[in-house]
C-alpha cells in the first residue's frame, strides 16, 4: 500500500491518481473499496501490482490524516528537543543541568515551609514565600492563605538574577564571573534572615520590656515552633551549596 491524492474523479471516465510523482489511472469497478466517492484532493491508499497497475484504492479518514500529521510533529519535535538536550549538556554539563533542576523544583514546585493552624496546614513555596516577604502584612496574608500576596516584587527580580547567577560565567569570560554562582546560596541566607526578622517583629519581640517583654518573646517562640521547614528549602540548598561549591573551585583554578 502507497499514499497518493486523486488528481481526477470518475464522473467523465476513468479517474487520475498521483502517487511519489507518477500518476496512475483507475475505474470504478473492482478498484474502489470505499462508500464515499472519489473526489479530487483526496487522500487515498493505493495498491500497485507488480508491473504498475492499480489494483485496489480507498480512502483515508480524515482521522487518520489527522493522527498521522500530530506523530510526524511529535517526532520533529523530539529531534528538536533531542538536539537542544545534547547541546545544553555539552554547553553547561549534566550535574550543573540536574542541579538547576532540583533548584527550580526547590523554589517554585515543592513546599518550603508549612503554617500549623487550628484550621490546618498551610503550605508554601519558596516563591510564594517572597510574595508574603514583599506584602505589607505577611502573617494576615498566610493565615488567609495567600499564595505570595501582591507579587514578590524586587524579591522576585532577585530570585531570578539569583537562578541565573551559575550560568553567567559561561557568557561572561572574565575571571570574577564564576563567582556569581555563589548567588543562590547567598539569596537564601538573605531570605532566611528577612523572614525571621519579620516574625520577630509580627510577634512583637523586645518591643516594651520587662514583664510584657518577656511575653512576647515566648509568643514569638510559640509562632516558630508553628512554623516547619519543607523539602523545597532542603534540596535548593543542596543545589545552591553545589553551586557556591563549583564557583569557588572555578575561581580558583582561573585564578592560579
Amino acid at each position: 500500500m502507497v499514499r497518493g491524492k486523486i488528481l481526477r474523479d470518475t464522473t467523465l471516465g476513468a479517474g487520475l491518481i498521483a502517487v511519489d510523482g507518477e500518476q496512475y489511472a483507475f475505474t470504478l469497478e473492482g478498484i474502489w473499496k470505499s462508500q464515499d466517492p472519489p473526489t479530487p484532493g483526496m487522500s487515498v491508499d493505493v495498491e500497485l501490482s507488480s508491473n504498475g497497475e492499480v489494483i485496489a484504492v480507498s480512502s483515508v479518514p480524515e482521522s487518520q490524516i489527522a493522527r498521522e500529521q500530530a506523530e510526524l510533529v511529535l517526532a520533529a519535535a523530539r529531534k528538536k528537543g533531542g538536539k537542544f538536550a545534547s547541546g545544553a549538556v555539552e554547553r553547561f554539563g549534566m550535574p550543573s543541568l540536574i542541579a538547576a533542576g532540583v533548584l527550580f523544583l526547590g523554589w517554585f514546585v515543592l513546599s518550603a515551609a508549612s503554617i500549623q493552624t487550628p484550621l490546618g496546614s498551610l503550605n508554601f513555596t519558596f516563591w510564594q514565600l517572597l510574595g508574603l516577604l514583599n506584602s505589607n502584612s505577611p502573617l494576615e496574608a498566610a493565615m488567609q492563605g495567600s499564595r505570595g500576596g501582591g507579587g514578590s516584587g524586587i524579591y522576585g527580580l532577585m530570585a531570578i538574577a539569583a537562578f541565573i547567577g551559575p550560568f553567567v560565567s559561561f557568557a561572561w569570560k572574565d575571571k570574577r564571573a564564576p563567582l556569581a554562582g555563589l548567588l543562590p546560596l547567598v539569596f537564601m541566607a538573605l531570605i532566611g534572615l528577612l523572614i525571621r526578622n519579620s516574625l520577630n517583629r509580627m510577634a512583637g519581640a523586645g518591643a516594651v520590656g520587662g514583664a510584657f517583654d518577656e511575653l512576647m518573646d515566648q509568643g514569638s517562640q510559640e509562632l516558630m515552633k508553628a512554623i516547619s521547614i519543607g523539602t523545597g528549602v532542603y534540596l535548593s540548598s543542596i543545589a545552591s551549596g553545589y553551586f557556591a561549591w563549583s564557583a569557588i573551585r572555578e575561581t580558583l583554578v582561573k585564578n592560579a
